[in-house]
């Protein structure tokens, strides 16, 4: 729903899918102004979110929320411009159904910090299920070390621009080439659609961003999400 800061987005169903639970915001806002409108936003919930999309608010909002406690990522935003860097090795990666690229997906989420608990699981993957059946185009990518699938990404397109997303191997099996080739096929497929923008989001303080760029996305711009979790929920 529109927002005097921007857009709030909400979905009880999955409430701990906290994409699917924030506050986008594009107005000027101070600290306590963002803390206030999360809370009457988001009472019912056991977490806050705003997802800031203007560098210069975000900069300067995060040293205050980070000394609040709150959890401060600042996120690349890559386009592709050039060509990869070099082929990756062959045989690694397959474009696969979205039942077996689930399966992957969900074993990605429980080496986080959070999947310890299935509920998030099951939310979390079923959030990404959602957001592949709002989009014209959602096509699937894993990749495999022998014989186990250990690494995934999605691509998201309308035609004209296509996202790359949830670029995630698990930890025993990175190093070998794995996210390179899910993602080299995954651009290919970008071009086989025809699209003209190709983009991805990056964790700013995150090696990943540096194996975006070698595969020849350069960044165009930046954003910052801002988190707190265990909120006690209200009522």
């Amino acid at each position: 729903m529109t927002h005097p800061l921007g857009e709030a987005f909400a979905h009880p169903g999955l409430a701990r899918a906290h994409v699917l639970n924030t506050l986008h915001v594009d107005a000027e806002v101070d600290a306590d102004q963002l803390v206030a409108a999360l809370d009457d936003l988001y009472g019912g919930y056991g977490h806050r979110r705003a997802y800031v999309e203007r560098a210069d608010t975000g900069a300067r909002l995060a040293p205050e929320l980070r000394r609040r406690g709150w959890h401060v990522e600042r996120n690349v935003i890559m386009a592709r411009r050039r060509p990869r860097d070099r082929e990756p090795e062959p045989g690694l990666a397959r474009e696969t159904d979205r039942a077996t690229h689930r399966l992957v997906d969900a074993a990605t989420v429980r080496e986080e910090p959070s999947g310890q608990d299935e509920d998030v699981v099951r939310e979390l993957v079923e959030m990404r299920r959602l957001l592949a059946a709002a989009v014209p185009i959602a096509r699937w990518f894993v990749g495999g070390a022998g014989d186990v699938d250990a690494a995934v990404t999605t691509l998201y397109s309308d035609g004209a621009v296509a996202q790359l997303e949830d670029v995630v191997t698990l930890r025993a099996h990175r190093g070998r080439g794995l996210a390179r080739a899910t993602l080299s096929l995954a651009l290919d497929a970008t071009a086989e659609i025809g699209a003209a923008l190709v983009f991805l989001v990056a964790d700013a303080d995150d090696w990943p961003k540096d194996l975006y760029g070698r595969l020849g996305f350069d960044a165009v711009g930046s954003a910052w999400g801002f988190t707190r979790i265990a909120v006690p929920a209200a009522g």
